[in-house]
């Protein structure tokens, strides 16, 4: 019950977000912008969008190494297909991340090293795009003159790194909190990250995929500007794109869906790009993403037709004890 509430929420607010997106843009501009994007364009950026599945299956896979747990780049890849088809779509109320972590389960990996794991996914996606940001952030100052979104800006950045530094504290929580599961799981996360941190091959690996994914991201991004004809350039791209991805990884819609887009708008709005043009970009981005998960939901629906009949056909794990 708890699960649907949330994703009631969550539809809800993306419900609410893409209205009043749509509000405040010549909606009937952004959709005829859609119908003339190239059919070509369309295909390589899907193509690239694609790819990042490679990218961050290795990455899985390296950081499952480096907790202890063996995992192949295929079964990683099935993970990470699979993940993204349950975080893309309604079809299951199960989570994204739920679902990667009980695939890899099915890698006979203990189910809290492997919610580790997935974990510290999320967390070295987020380095890698609060890398991007810092690095174009003397460019991002001279395009937003505003102050206060420079000073939110930078909030955000140190809440981010702050955050993540974080995860190197949690050994600190109280030995008497730990007798509660939840506390006594967070307490391990710091073992983790120091793990993860004394492996200098592993941890540079694991940041420069993540800064790839997020490149291919806008790569993307640039190809289909391109396609819809809009006059902003790679590097306006390169530095405004980050915080508009960042902003949509909050856990508060469904998929990113209109927090993108009202971030999308905002942020190229900075350097002149009309607010249909920009709608039509992250609604096209946002199908594209939903197009390239589409393959996982096959996978997931072969695996399960592949399940024993003891299974639990929502995870495949036996039933039996």
């Amino acid at each position: 019950m708890s699960r649907l509430l949330l994703l009631l929420i969550k539809l809800f607010l993306s419900v609410a977000l893409i209205w009043y997106a749509f509000s405040q843009v010549d909606v009937g501009a952004a959709m005829t912008y859609l119908g003339g994007i190239p059919s070509t364009v369309i295909i390589v950026a899907l193509v690239v969008l694609f790819s990042e599945f490679f990218i961050a299956a290795l990455r899985l896979r390296i950081l499952l190494h480096l907790l202890g747990a063996r995992c192949s780049v295929i079964k990683a890849l099935d993970v990470v297909m699979i993940g993204s088809f349950f975080s893309q779509t309604l079809i299951s109320f199960v989570g994204g991340d739920a679902m990667r972590i009980w695939r890899i389960v099915q890698a006979n990996i203990p189910v809290g090293l492997a919610a580790k794991g997935i974990l510290f996914d999320r967390v070295a996606g987020f380095v890698g795009l609060m890398l991007i940001t810092v690095f174009s952030l003397p460019w991002l100052f001279e395009t937003v003159s505003q102050p206060a979104m420079r000073f939110g800006l930078v909030v955000a950045l140190v809440a981010g790194f702050g955050s993540v530094f974080g995860l190197f504290l949690t050994e600190l929580i109280p030995i008497a909190l730990r007798r509660w599961r939840a506390f006594r799981w967070a307490s391990e996360l710091s073992g983790v990250a120091f793990a993860i941190l004394r492996s200098k091959s592993g941890l540079l690996a694991i940041v420069a995929l993540s800064v790839a994914i997020h490149m291919l991201n806008i790569v993307a991004l640039y190809l289909i500007s391109r396609g819809l004809e809009m006059e902003v350039s790679f590097i306006s791209m390169l530095v405004l794109i980050p915080p508009v991805l960042l902003i949509s990884m909050l856990p508060i819609s469904v998929a990113g869906w209109g927090v993108r887009e009202g971030a999308m708008v905002v942020a190229l709005n900075l350097v002149g790009a009309p607010a249909h043009q920009s709608l039509a970009l992250s609604i096209c981005f946002g199908l594209c993403l939903v197009a390239i998960s589409l393959p996982g939901g096959v996978l997931w629906f072969i695996s399960r037709r592949q399940i024993p009949a003891d299974s639990d056909p929502a995870t495949g794990l036996s039933t039996k004890n």
